[in-house]
C-alpha cells in the first residue's frame, strides 16, 4: 500500500536549474538572523567539508535573541561543532545568486536502540516539543489557543467542506481531552494572510508551490514534497525569562500541490495520493499544542516525558502499536484516517502539559517581546553520538523513508 508521511523536511527548492548535492564535513559556524520583515527566521551555516571546500547553507528555524522558530517536521538547526551528511538543494533566483538550502540531514542512531519496545507494556510516554537553545518544553500560557483559517480554503473539496471538517477536528480534540485538561481550542474565524510570527495561528492550504512564497529580498523556501503537512512554532527561547517555554505563534501550511486533499475520501483531484484532513489535521493540530513525533527518524534524538529517548521509526516492525497508532506517529497511509482519533497516548499528553488542576484562569493572545538582530545558532537536544555521520546507514535509511513518503 501506499503511504505518505507524517513527517517531512523543508528544503527542497524547485526553481528552474536548481540541483542538488550531498555533502559531508563540520560546522564552522551558525548564525541565526530575522528575515521576512521580522516574521521568521532563518540559520546561516558555514560547513567545513572533507574535500575542504567551504560552503553556507540555510535552513529555517533558530533562535535569535531570546525567540526561538521551529519547523516541524524539519531537520534540527545546525550548531557550530556539529558533524554532519546533508542534501542540499542548490537554488539561483532570477539575479543568478545561489544558496545551498538544507533538504535532509542524516546522524549516526544511539548504540542499542533499534526500535524494540523500551517502555515495555502499557501507556506509551508522550513527547513534547523542546526549545532550539534552552530546550525547555513548549506550551501555551493562556488556557486557551486560537486558530484561523485562510480564506482561500483549497479547491480539492467541494463547497466549505474542509472549514467544517477542520472544526470538526479542533471540536474532536476538545471533547477527548475536556475531563483532564484546562486547554481549550477556539476557531477565530476566516481571513487572509501569510504564515510567520505575527500573533495569528493560521491554517493555510498551498495549492500552487509547496513552498513558503518569496517576501522583497527573501528567497522562497520550498518543502519535501513527500509532507502533507507541516507546523511552525514560535517560542520565548530565554533561560534569563520566567515566559522559557512559552509558545507564541503556530502556523500549519498543508500540502494541496503533491497531494489530494480530501473529506471523508472524496477530493476533486482523484489518482493522487489522498491526505485525508480529518487525518492529517489532526497531527498537526498536536505539533500546534506541543507534542512531537512518536519516533526518532534522524536528526535530533528528543526524550518522552520519562527522559528515555525516542524509539527508532525503522524498522517499523519493531516498534510497539502504542507508538505506530498514535496520532503523533510520523507516518501515515495514503487515504488513512486512524490519526483522526487521538489515542490514549496523546490525550496523555496533553492533559499532562495542561492539566486541569492549573488551569491560569484566563483566554489571552501571548505577548510577543522585543526581536532582536541576530544570534549564534543553538539546537534542540542533541544525544552524543548525534554528531558522528554515518554515511552508509545514511543513504540506506534515506532509501527506507524513501519507500514512505511523508506528511
Amino acid at each position: 500500500m501506499a503511504l505518505a508521511a507524517a513527517l517531512a523536511i523543508p528544503g527542497a527548492a524547485r526553481a528552474s536549474g536548481d540541483s542538488a548535492e550531498m555533502l559531508t564535513g563540520v560546522v564552522s559556524s551558525a548564525q541565526s538572523r530575522w528575515v521576512r520583515g521580522g516574521t521568521a527566521i532563518v540559520t546561516e551555516s558555514v560547513l567545513r567539508l572533507d574535500d575542504g571546500r567551504q560552503v553556507t547553507v540555510r535552513q529555517l528555524g533558530g533562535s535569535v535573541d531570546g525567540i526561538g522558530m521551529i519547523v516541524i517536521p524539519a531537520p534540527a538547526v545546525l550548531s557550530a561543532g556539529d558533524r554532519v551528511s546533508a542534501e542540499v538543494t542548490v537554488a539561483r533566483d532570477l539575479g543568478g545568486r545561489e544558496s545551498r538550502l538544507v533538504k535532509r540531514l542524516w546522524t549516526a542512531a544511539e548504540p542499542g536502540t533499534s526500535g524494540a519496545g523500551a517502555t515495555g507494556g502499557g501507556l506509551m510516554p508522550f513527547v513534547r516539543t523542546v526549545a532550539s537553545r534552552t530546550h525547555a518544553p513548549l506550551a501555551w500560557e493562556a488556557n486557551c489557543a486560537t486558530i484561523t483559517f485562510h480564506a482561500d480554503g483549497t479547491t480539492h473539496v467541494e463547497g466549505d467542506g474542509e472549514f467544517a471538517e477542520m472544526e470538526a477536528v479542533v471540536g474532536h480534540w476538545n471533547d477527548v481531552i475536556r475531563d483532564c485538561s484546562y486547554l481549550d481550542l477556539k476557531i477565530d474565524g476566516r481571513e487572509r494572510g501569510e504564515v510567520g510570527l505575527d500573533g495569528t495561528n493560521l491554517v493555510i492550504y498551498r495549492e500552487d508551490r509547496w513552498c513558503r512564497p518569496a517576501s522583497g529580498d527573501d528567497p522562497e523556501e520550498c518543502y519535501d514534497p513527500s509532507a502533507a503537512g507541516l507546523t511552525t512554532l514560535f517560542f520565548i527561547d530565554d533561560n534569563d525569562s520566567d515566559r522559557n517555554g512559552a509558545i507564541l505563534d503556530a502556523d500549519i501550511e498543508l500540502n494541496a500541490v503533491d497531494f489530494a486533499i480530501a473529506r471523508d475520501g472524496q477530493t476533486t483531484r482523484p489518482g493522487r495520493c489522498v491526505s485525508e484532513i480529518s487525518n492529517t489535521f489532526t497531527h498537526e493540530v498536536g505539533h500546534l499544542m506541543g507534542l512531537d513525533h512518536t519516533c526518532w527518524a534522524g536528526g535530533d534524538r528528543l526524550e518522552d516525558d520519562q527522559g528515555n529517548p525516542q524509539e527508532n521509526c525503522d524498522p517499523a516492525d519493531n516498534l510497539p502499536s502504542s507508538v505506530v497508532e498514535a496520532t503523533m506517529y510520523n507516518f501515515q497511509e495514503c487515504g488513512e484516517t486512524k490519526k483522526s482519533s487521538p489515542e490514549a497516548d496523546d490525550i496523555n499528553g496533553i492533559c499532562s502539559v495542561y492539566p486541569t488542576a492549573a488551569d491560569p484562569g484566563s483566554c489571552f493572545s501571548p505577548e510577543l517581546e522585543d526581536k532582536g538582530c541576530c544570534a549564534v545558532a543553538g539546537s534542540r537536544t542533541r544525544s552524543p553520538s548525534s554528531a558522528l555521520p554515518l554515511l552508509a546507514l545514511a543513504f540506506a535509511a534515506l532509501l527506507a523513508l524513501r519507500r514512505r513518503p511523508r506528511t
